[in-house]
């Protein structure tokens, strides 16, 4: 079964929502240029009333290896989502306090061996593919042209990789890019909207239905 983050998260009232809805993952986003920014201190308190059985991540853009460390370990995340390219393998192997998805946001020439070589120097094995945008570290809302993306995924199938589709996602579209990439985990923010950073119950409802209608993920 294909799993699913709903990322953006900054009340806890749409937290417990998308929990209700069947997401198995939030994410909490720390980058002072986001829109859907938090604190410590409140990602914390949501993570502190959060039901047992679901992951929380956050998302580090700035942040030193340390910093996020300080932060992982302060707010009780499992996961630290690195959105920038200035995250090297050694400062991926430097965060000890939670599990490292390295995120991607390739352009039509990216090269899977990137991938390849990141993690065999890192032991990261979990990879988030985001649409490119000039200036952006991720969270544009559009999504990654649907033939590279069947290329990045298809060449990555025979390796011991979690592989995580980003961008765009929404309930409309989420199950036909499901069917033809067989991602591990989806992950959503402003499909699930209102505005940037509130969430939409029912569109959370309607794309946790949508991922659990579209096949379910075949493991490696």
């Amino acid at each position: 079964m294909t799993k699913i983050k709903i990322c953006g998260i900054t009340r806890i009232e749409d937290a417990l929502e998308a929990c209700r809805a069947g997401a198995d993952a939030l994410g909490f986003n720390f980058s002072r240029k986001s829109p859907r920014v938090v604190t410590p201190d409140l990602a914390r308190s949501i993570i502190k009333k959060l039901p047992p059985f679901i992951a929380t991540a956050g998302i580090f853009v700035e942040q030193t290896p340390e910093e996020i460390n300080d932060v992982c370990r302060f707010c009780g995340l499992n996961i630290a989502q690195l959105h920038s390219d200035h995250y090297s393998t050694e400062g991926a192997t430097a965060i000890t306090e939670a599990t490292v998805i390295k995120v991607y946001r390739p352009e039509d020439d990216f090269a899977v061996a990137k991938v390849r070589e990141y993690a065999e120097k890192s032991g990261v094995n979990a990879f988030l593919f985001d649409a490119y945008r000039p200036g952006m570290d991720g969270g544009t809302g559009e999504r990654i042209d649907a033939s590279l993306a069947e290329r990045i995924f298809h060449e990555l199938k025979t390796s011991s990789y979690y592989t995580i589709l980003a961008g765009g996602l929404n309930a409309a579209n989420v199950s036909e890019a499901i069917r033809s990439i067989r991602p591990y985990a989806v992950d959503t923010a402003s499909g699930v909207e209102s505005e940037p950073g509130i969430k939409d119950s029912s569109k959370m409802k309607a794309f946790v239905r949508a991922v659990r209608e579209a096949l379910p993920y075949v493991p490696l």
